[in-house]
């Protein structure tokens, strides 16, 4: 009986340890929460931006084919170069042809993504380029390292969202405005897009590699309205080596009707 009575003296004792130790441990737990109150200005924040990729993403959603024509002007390290009329076809998700002509009308060099190839011709000296697209950009083209992809959202009058882990707004510093921002999984900036004081029309996008360094900036110069979507006016792109180009859009026609063939090309 005694050592029974003895077994069960100590299982208790144990028990009571134990008891002990877990209110002990959660007492410290809740202590530590209650340190680092829940910050709802940041999930608002959050949830905003959210919202506005969303509204982005399905802007000008039925605008789905759209060709033009107007003039582009190149720089070079920051030195006017060429100014040529320029004409394009589109077609979404990364469809595009662009064709460059002298001011007699006569075709300079002509560009062509099908989804699945490159196609460059430079008809002044005869040559001809093809390469996968998977992931190229128009950098030997125009000198700036954007997709096809990007081109074909941007002339539709929508944003090309990066793929990203995390979004936030923050006030833009430097002048009215806000920026949406949006990182990586390590915390890299992926693309910032700038916004009007309203939150309501983009003024300009910026696109980093995973390094943090600048691919291309774009700047929405002036939209306008055809047929019911909002469209650019006037675009210029340009990178962080003084390279850049102005498209101003003379003419624009959406919803028309395209065919594969228009987005090959062949050798000259």
């Amino acid at each position: 009986m005694r050592i029974k009575y003895a077994i069960r003296n100590t299982q208790y004792a144990i028990i009571l340890l134990i008891v002990a130790f877990f209110f002990s441990a959660c007492s410290g737990l809740t202590g530590r929460i209650s340190e680092t109150p829940f910050d709802s200005k940041i999930s608002d924040d959050l949830l905003e931006a959210r919202n506005l990729l969303l509204m982005m993403e399905n802007k000008n959603y039925k605008l789905k084919t759209f060709k033009g024509i107007g003039k582009i002007t190149f720089w070079k390290k920051n030195k006017k170069g060429l100014i040529a009329g320029v004409a394009w076809v589109g077609s979404e998700p990364d469809s595009l042809r662009i064709a460059i002509r002298n001011a007699s009308g006569q075709p300079i060099a002509s560009f062509a993504s099908d989804g699945k190839w490159l196609y460059l011709v430079s008809h002044a000296k005869q040559s001809f380029y093809k390469k996968r697209s998977a992931n190229s950009t128009l950098k030997k083209f125009i000198s700036i390292p954007v997709k096809p992809y990007d081109i074909v959202s941007i002339l539709s009058g929508r944003i090309p969202i990066n793929k990203h882990n995390f979004a936030t707004i923050i006030k833009n510093k430097f002048e009215d405005g806000y920026v949406l921002v949006l990182k990586k999984r390590q915390g890299n900036i992926i693309e910032k897009i700038y916004l009007d004081e309203n939150k309501k029309d983009v003024c300009k996008i910026e696109v980093f590699d995973t390094y943090g360094s600048l691919l291309y900036r774009t700047v929405f110069d002036g939209m306008q309205n055809i047929n019911g979507y909002k469209v650019p006016l006037r675009l210029i792109f340009s990178n962080s080596d003084g390279n850049s180009f102005q498209l101003d859009i003379h003419k624009y026609w959406s919803d028309i009707s395209v065919s594969p063939s228009m987005f090959v090309l062949t050798p000259p």
